[in-house]
């Protein structure tokens, strides 16, 4: 039954070979071709499709994605990563994806793919699966030996070196770190067939050691013959830097499926500020160097010189708020105003009564209440029911509540429906100021307009307040 099994799978390896090379190249991106002369493959012409990121730049340098199975996976690949790592704004879009850094992508191709990739089942090699085959160790050396150096010399690399693989690749590509001075950091194997019991128990081992390479293990529910292995490794090992993700899925539709799952993986330290609600909490958290520090897990991990994003910046900031961290949301601000300028007064506000500062809240509110500039009476004006709400349920002191919009009413007469809205509403709900409540609300109901913040319905539900035998009925 076993041999049976290898003798099918062999056999679906060499059909996947066929369909690969039948398949019609169809691309909408830019891109290079080049020839290289192979010492280990003579008198062959070895194609290789190089993908820049968009305004590659000669200054910076760049994470590459290599990518087994050129003829199929490589337009795929680097759609993907064009679009996870795009910066700019365009096609009437306003927003940059921004998810992964922006990287090379190398597409290989194959002349004889069985040849160059069959994996070394354990009936050739007594159960030890990561020795390479003649045709898949050439193919090794290639790669190590000509393509990784010839991209090296011509483009501007940061030394973090991923690949990808498919089937058969899928299985060349996960004994990669058994070959001697291994340049890959980053595996993506997807829908790799794993035969012997040596293979298991061996990529066990290394998996539940490696500290070093990043692994994404691709698998379909239903690409039967491909998924035995990665549902062994899923119940056996959790690290960080391994992810076995399925997908629902058959054989050939697995790379367009989980392709994004494993990019995104590769770089999973990009942008990532999941430690920050650790380190904030310490007693001598500094936001300058954790800014540092930030930089210097980007640059460890993928060789590239990154500062944190203006989104992520506010992430943190949102964070700190969340978290109540009143230190940390400070040494935001000041360092903020500092690179930036002064924070919008609103926003400050609101940040305040967000974490819970009340009272550093309620003085920013006055300072927007008397402002000069026109954007700070704009935005006031447009968030009136915010400030109600400030006064009335996080100092719970109606009375403040009616002195701040008694003094709006002043200072902006065409406001003044609204503020005597609020006026009435804050004493006559809060039974407050009564005669001040009924003045206001008379003005309401005698001179109402329509507006953002009340309607007729809510000044009546206000007068059966005042005057419950005349109830009103919607």
């Amino acid at each position: 039954m076993k041999s049976m099994k290898k003798n099918i799978i062999l056999f679906i390896f060499l059909i996947i070979s066929i369909f690969s090379f039948s398949q019609v190249e169809k691309s909408f991106l830019e891109y290079k071709i080049i020839e290289i002369k192979s010492d280990y493959f003579p008198n062959e012409k070895r194609i290789v499709k190089i993908f820049l990121p968009e305004n590659y730049d000669e200054t910076k340098k760049y994470p590459v994605i290599y990518t087994l199975d050129g003829n199929y996976l490589f337009d795929l690949t680097a759609n993907y990563v064009k679009q996870l790592s795009k910066t700019t704004i365009e096609d009437g879009f306003d927003y940059a994806t921004d998810v992964i850094p922006q990287s090379i992508v190398v597409g290989v191709y194959h002349n004889n793919r069985s040849y160059e990739t069959t994996p070394n089942f354990s009936k050739y090699s007594n159960g030890d699966e990561t020795v390479y085959l003649k045709g898949s160790e050439k193919l090794k050396q290639f790669l190590f030996n000509e393509v990784i150096p010839y991209i090296d010399s011509h483009f501007n690399t940061s030394g973090y070196n991923s690949i990808i693989g498919h089937s058969n690749t899928a299985h060349f590509v996960m004994c990669l770190p058994f070959q001697k001075n291994n340049p890959f950091n980053g595996i993506i194997s997807i829908s790799l067939s794993g035969e012997s019991r040596n293979f298991k128990n061996k990529m066990s081992s290394f998996l539940k050691k490696n500290d070093s390479v990043n692994i994404f293990i691709g698998y379909g529910t239903k690409d039967f013959g491909f998924n035995e292995f990665a549902k062994y490794i899923e119940k056996k090992i959790s690290k960080k830097n391994l992810k076995i993700k399925k997908f629902n899925a058959n054989h050939n539709e697995m790379p367009a499926l989980s392709l994004i799952s494993g990019i995104k993986f590769l770089f999973k330290e990009y942008r990532n500020i999941d430690d920050f609600l650790q380190e904030s909490m310490k007693k001598k958290f500094d936001i300058e160097k954790y800014l540092k520090m930030y930089q210097d897990k980007n640059y460890k991990a993928y060789g590239i010189n990154t500062k944190m994003k203006e989104d992520d910046f506010y992430s943190l900031l949102d964070l700190s708020i969340i978290s109540k961290n009143k230190n940390a949301f400070n040494q935001i601000l000041k360092y903020d105003s500092k690179i930036n300028g002064d924070i919008q007064t609103h926003l400050l506000f609101v940040y305040n009564e967000k974490i819970g500062d009340f009272k550093n809240a309620e003085i920013i509110a006055y300072k927007m209440l008397d402002s000069s500039l026109k954007m700070d009476n704009r935005l006031l004006n447009s968030n009136l029911e915010f400030y109600y709400t400030f006064f009335i349920n996080d100092l719970k002191n109606p009375k403040k509540a009616i002195d701040f919009f008694n003094r709006g009413k002043v200072k902006f007469p065409e406001y003044k429906l609204e503020y005597s809205y609020f006026i009435a509403k804050a004493s006559i709900e809060n039974n407050c100021e009564n005669r001040l409540g009924k003045k206001n609300l008379k003005y309401c109901t005698k001179n109402y307009t329509p507006n953002r913040y009340f309607t007729e319905y809510d000044l009546k539900k206000l007068t059966n307040v005042t005057m419950p035998n005349k109830m009103y009925k919607q």
